[in-house]
Parts: C-alpha cells; structure tokens; sequence
C-alpha cells in the first residue's frame, strides 16, 4: 500500500513539472516581443544640421616674377670705350650717364659747326644792315631798284645758309651726345658684356650692358577660364616665395588677358609688385592667392556625409526617424566641408556616419552622443592650384 502511494505522488510530481515547460514555450511563441532577441531595430546614425553661414571663395596659382624691362645698351655710334661709369650690381636712375665713348672727333665737328654758325650770323646782320641804308636811299631815288633788289636776295640768301649752318650744328651736338649713353630706366646693371678700350659697331650693333628693372616687377600666372569672371582688375592679391617663406606680399592686378589659351583654357593674369628695397628677384616662383568673390547665404556640409553612385553624388537626410537620399551639387571644398549649391536645405539633418548601410526610406535613430548642432563659422575660402 505504502509503495502504490510512493508511485501515485512521483506521477503527480512529473506531470506537474511537464505541463510549466509547455506553458512557457506557448507564451513565447504567441508573443514574440518576448523572444530573448529583438528581430529589427533602427540603424544608428550621427547627423549634422545645415545652416547658412557666409563663404569668401579664394583662388590659389602659381607664378613667376618678371621684369617688366630688361634693356640692352648698345651704341648709337661706333667708337672707343673710354669710360665705363657703372658695375655689375649696380643701381642706376633713368637719364644716368653709363658708358662714355670717346669723342675728340664729334666735340672738333661742334666745334666747326658753331663756327659757320657765327660765320652765317655775321653774314646776314651785315646785309641786313646795308639793306636798310638802301632802302632810305631807294625812297630818295638814289640806288635803282634792281640794286635794291639783288640785296635783298642775298639777305634772303644769308637767312637760309644761317638756318642750314644751325641744323648742322644740332646734328653735330647729336652725334656728341651720341658718344654718351645714359640709362632708359631706373634700375639695375645685370651685365657687364663689353670692356674699357673695346671698339663697338653699331651694325651689327655690339652689345655693352643690360639692365633690368626692379622696382616694380610683375607678377605673371593663370587661372582656370570658369574662374575668370570672378577676377576683376584692381583687385588686391597675395603672395609668398620661398625665399622669405615667412612673409607674405602684396600686389595689385593690372592685367586680365582678354583672350584663354585655346590648349590650356586657362587665362592669364599680372599684377604690379612693389619691389623698392629689391628683395624680390625677377625669376621667382610665387604662390598665389587671390580673392574671388562670395557667398552670403553658402551651406556647407562634412565630406563625410557625400557617397558616390554611378558618377553622382549623394547625401542621406533624416526626417522623423526616416532616412531619404538626396542627389546634391557640390562647389568648393575646405577643411573638410564642402559647399552644397543644389539638393539640400536649410536645417536639413544630414547623416554623416552610419550612411553606407542605410536604404531609401530606412528608419534610423540618431546617436545622441554623437549629435552635433552645426555653429556659423567664421569664411572658409577656396585654394586650388594651377
């Protein structure tokens, strides 16, 4: 009796603990929110709020330093070298006398010259003189007219030889003057080709010195054509060499070439550098900024929140929890923003990590962590080389 009751409680024991196992798998089965792992959930993203803020787009080129005269001295006359005034180096104002040649013949030729000069002179103040007399005496009838008129023409004459005399003394003091060579330009002695004593032609013309100008030089680079209608003439530039990497120059654009150069499209630009302490050197390379307009209403977004498909560019923007893809036009690009012309607006929400897994019309929740409201920052600008 005692081991049917043994037997009767096991079986109770066993059915009891058989039934709670099949309760709890039922429940978890008729709702599945329950189950220990969740089937869907949102993506998580960081996002990025677009505002407006302003943007300077600035230019970056190089180019090279030019003199804007580089002059060869030659003679005018052919002749000795007796002096030789400057050096190599040296720094020379315009109208500064240079080379002397010697000139014993041309300052004898003056001298002859201003001789018949006085000659002519005394000539026609002599009958100048007696034509006056006979023409008292041609009133009182006393000379006949034809003596009267044959002096006449003789003064007429010594008029004409005084004025041919005088012509020939100027061209004499020209060819005096000629032995002389002053300096075009203010500027510097580049080269020293010929030497004291040397005989110089003038055809073909034999080469003394060269100068070039330094004060101011130019400076000479080129731009894209898309960019030439945003460079106006007068405009303030900046600049560096490497020979004073420290400091930065100024100069002023004089020159937007009215025509691009049909192989490079680009167009070519000078500005006016002053150079008064010549510390710039014609032959410099030269890194180039220049202003190019800009915008005060720009939008800028991280370069992280652009993909690529099939040659176009994307961004993703949250609204209420859904993410939509956006074709968007780019303009410039700075410290890892780039300037959003078409596609995005004012206080969009733009997904600038977690977008490579995301779908058209995905539910995502933004990380709050990562969550960060985008400030008006100070202008960017734009620097492209060339």
């Amino acid at each position: 009796m005692r081991r049917k009751l043994f037997i009767l409680l096991g079986l109770m024991l066993f059915c009891g603990v058989g039934s709670g196992c099949g309760s709890k798998e039922t429940a978890s089965l008729q709702n599945p929110s329950l189950a220990p792992v969740q089937l869907s959930e949102d993506r998580e993203v960081e996002v990025f709020e677009v505002v407006s803020r302003p943007l300077s787009y600035t230019l970056s080129a190089v180019g090279s330093l030019r003199t804007p005269e580089h002059v060869t001295i030659s003679p005018k006359k052919a002749g000795i070298i007796s002096k030789i005034l400057v050096k190599e180096g040296d720094r020379v104002k315009k109208g500064q006398l240079l080379v002397q040649l010697d000139d014993v013949d041309a300052r004898l030729q003056v001298e002859r010259a201003a001789a018949r000069v006085r000659e002519a002179e005394a000539s026609l103040e002599t009958n100048r003189n007696t034509l006056a007399r006979y023409q008292k005496l041609l009133e009182s009838k006393v000379v006949p007219q034809q003596t009267y008129d044959d002096l006449s023409l003789k003064v007429k004459l010594d008029e004409a030889r005084l004025a041919l005399a005088k012509t020939e003394l100027d061209l004499a003091r020209q060819n005096l003057n000629d032995h002389q060579i002053y300096s075009p330009l203010e500027g510097v002695v580049n080269l020293k080709i010929a030497s004291l004593g040397e005989h110089v032609n003038v055809a073909p013309k034999d080469e003394i010195l060269t100068l070039v100008q330094l004060d101011p030089l130019e400076l000479e680079f080129h731009i894209p054509e898309n960019w030439a209608g945003r460079i106006h003439q007068g405009n303030e530039i900046q600049f560096s060499v490497k020979a004073y990497s420290q400091e930065t120059f100024k100069a002023r654009l004089q020159l937007i070439s009215p025509t691009a150069d049909p192989a490079t499209r680009n167009v070519k630009l000078k500005a006016i550098v002053p150079n008064p302490h010549h510390r710039l050197k014609p032959g410099f390379f030269a890194e180039v900024i220049l202003p190019a307009g800009g915008n005060p209403n720009g939008m800028a977004i991280p370069e992280s929140a652009l993909f690529s498909q099939e040659g176009k560019l994307y961004a993703f923007v949250v609204k209420d929890g859904v993410a939509f893809r956006r074709e968007v036009e780019t303009g410039i690009r700075f410290d890892g923003k780039v300037e959003i012309l078409k596609g995005i607006q004012k206080g969009d929400k733009v997904v600038t990590l977690g977008h490579e897994q995301l779908s058209e019309g995905m539910k995502v929740r933004i990380n709050n962590k990562s969550y960060h409201m985008s400030k008006p920052e100070v202008q960017k600008s734009q620097k492209t080389t060339f």
